[in-house]
């Protein structure tokens, strides 16, 4: 009696993906995100006072992370590293983004850039920007911060 197999289109996809990536090797564009930009996650909220803007950066550095503030938008840029072990040999099933990363994001309001401040925080990094009281041409850079307690948001 033979068995029968069911069949699962998803299957079909994973080994296209796997063929690609056999074929054109690790750090191709077509094989995801090894060597390519790429941008983080990103929520925006208008607060009463300003903007406040969280962006998922698990496994990143903050000392990698840069952050400028113009008076109309924020820019991060990036890079998150691959962790090779020695000697790995064998299969690998690589879905985590790695490389240089890149976001720009524009306010609806201009900012008081030379009020932003940065932290960090189990892979998330919260920026808060206060609303400008009259319109500055300045651009200015943010350094991350340690966490303040739950709640830190602009005061």
């Amino acid at each position: 009696m033979a068995n029968l197999i069911r069949w699962n289109p998803y299957d079909e996809l994973q080994r296209m993906r796997e063929d690609f990536h056999r074929i054109f090797g690790a750090g191709s564009p077509w094989t995801g995100w090894q060597g390519s930009q790429w941008g983080p996650s990103v929520d925006v909220r208008e607060v009463d006072q300003g903007f406040v803007v969280e962006a998922e950066l698990p496994g990143v550095d903050p000392s990698n992370v840069d952050i400028t503030v113009s008076e109309d938008g924020i820019t991060l840029r990036g890079e998150v590293r691959e962790q090779q072990e020695r000697g790995e040999t064998g299969y690998r099933q690589i879905e985590r983004r790695y490389g240089s990363f890149h976001r720009t994001i524009s306010f609806p309001a201009p900012v008081d850039h030379e009020r932003a401040a940065a932290e960090y925080k189990d892979g998330i990094l919260r920026i808060s920007i206060p609303k400008a009281s009259s319109v500055q041409s300045k651009v200015t850079k943010v350094f991350i911060q340690e966490p303040r307690s739950e709640g830190g948001e602009l005061q």
